[in-house]
């Protein structure tokens, strides 16, 4: 059964890549049915393409405004609060909240994490209970030491607050940033 439709409305929504601006067709989500806290009938964000947002679990983009696109994946319970952008490939699972946050780069956040206010940029995974309070910064990068597959990762119960976390970091057990 599908929770959600497309609806017939576009929009543009531009954004800047190294090679200039960009622009993208946009369709608003909404609700079919009752789940979670979204009853049937609610607007939603803004997809490119309705495999962004899973009809599966009770994942949800809640802000008007928020946009997902070029391959980006909602899928399992993750939950979109707040104006976000999530973009190129980046995939958002588990149980995973972003409130007001852009990710994008084939980041990969699942499990419970909790990411706020905060960026996340490039090939990294953020598992578990990690959390990213306000005024975050990941940028990653693979490829930069002798394991050229390693990924930035925030894991376990790491929080980190208003940090720029770069490259190929490792952040995990209770650590607090």
């Amino acid at each position: 059964m599908r929770k959600y439709r497309l609806s017939e409305q576009t929009r543009q929504y531009c954004y800047e890549e190294e090679h200039g601006k960009q622009s993208v067709t946009l369709r608003q989500i909404v609700a079919l049915i009752d789940f979670a806290d979204v009853k049937a009938g609610s607007e939603g964000g803004w997809v490119d393409e309705e495999c962004a947002l899973s009809q599966q679990g009770e994942c949800w983009i809640y802000d008007v405004n928020s946009v997902v696109f070029a391959g980006a994946r909602i899928r399992d319970d993750a939950r979109l609060t707040g104006f976000c952008v999530v973009s190129h490939e980046a995939t958002i699972g588990g149980r995973a909240c972003i409130h007001t946050s852009q990710i994008s780069h084939h980041a990969q956040i699942s499990d419970n994490v909790t990411v706020t206010q905060s960026q996340v940029r490039g090939y990294c995974r953020l598992a578990d209970e990690a959390r990213l309070l306000p005024h975050c910064q990941v940028i990653a990068a693979r490829g930069l030491t002798a394991d050229r597959d390693k990924v930035l990762q925030i894991y376990q119960r790491a929080t980190v607050s208003a940090s720029r976390i770069l490259h190929q970091a490792q952040i995990y057990g209770r650590c607090l940033r």
